[in-house]
């Protein structure tokens, strides 16, 4: 199945509700758009774009830049273990699938901000996008799986994740630094650092970012011709903001993993 065990609905709503699909990729340097299907809740990727296009096709200008840390408070602090399950599923959206060691108790207590930093984001314009649809060339995708056909047309990228406290952490060690070996291992996979009495951030090795979501549209086939469409409909609603067109996102309400290729 290509959805993971995590389901933590305010992860998952901070990040639907900027648009983006969380993801949790099995490779890094990931170059959008890029191509996929999902079918049976299984994400696979087909390839960049690109390779359905002409060989003498121009690429299209990009956008690149940062965005807004995005910020997530946690305001349960009469125990670690929500605080807890929330920092097991960011570190997986940021390519720590694995940690050996994730104790949170000495956070007991504390009221928490968790949020994405050193983000940026990569892709195209929808409009550029849909400007490609007339040159596409889909025929080596079987038949039977051309319905089943999305375009993921931004990554987003975070360079670490930071869990803050409002109050000093120092005081659940009795006034001494804060030995966080002791109770958060992230493996080969990642380093924590304690950067100060209420700052302890998480990154990956080698200062890789990895691809933690995307902005999804899906493909359409109409006679010859191929749609591209990055919004669905709000739905009928009783207030007008709920009737009008909302980003794409395959699932809401959880994370997808992307299936290896």
């Amino acid at each position: 199945m290509s959805i993971t065990g995590c389901r933590n609905d305010a992860l998952v709503k901070l990040l639907n509700a900027n648009g983006y699909q969380p993801l949790v990729f099995p490779r890094t340097n990931l170059v959008a758009p890029w191509v996929y299907t999902y079918k049976d809740r299984q994400l696979k990727p087909q390839g960049p774009l690109a390779d359905y296009l002409p060989d003498n096709t121009p690429a299209p200008p990009r956008n690149q830049g940062q965005l807004g840390d995005i910020e997530h408070h946690e305001t349960d602090n009469k125990t670690a273990s929500v605080a807890g399950s929330f920092l097991g599923d960011a570190l997986k959206c940021i390519g720590i699938t694995s940690a050996p060691k994730l104790d949170l108790s000495f956070a007991d207590g504390h009221d928490l901000m968790f949020s994405f930093e050193e983000v940026t984001y990569d892709g195209l314009d929808v409009a550029k996008v849909q400007r490609l649809m007339a040159k596409l060339d889909m025929s080596i995708v079987p038949p039977e799986e051309q319905a089943y056909l999305y375009i993921a047309y931004e990554f987003a990228f975070a360079g670490k994740l930071v869990m803050r406290s409002t109050t000093s952490l120092l005081s659940s060690f009795n006034g001494k630094a804060i030995q966080i070996g002791a109770y958060i291992d992230l493996g080969a996979q990642g380093q924590v650092k304690v950067e100060s009495e209420t700052t302890i951030s998480f990154a990956g090795v080698n200062g890789i970012t990895a691809a933690f979501a995307c902005k999804i549209g899906r493909l359409e086939k109409r006679g010859r011709k191929w749609f591209f469409f990055s919004t669905e409909d709000g739905g009928e609603g009783f207030l007008a903001d709920e009737a009008k067109p909302r980003p794409f996102l395959l699932e809401r309400g959880v994370v997808l993993r992307v299936e290896s290729e």
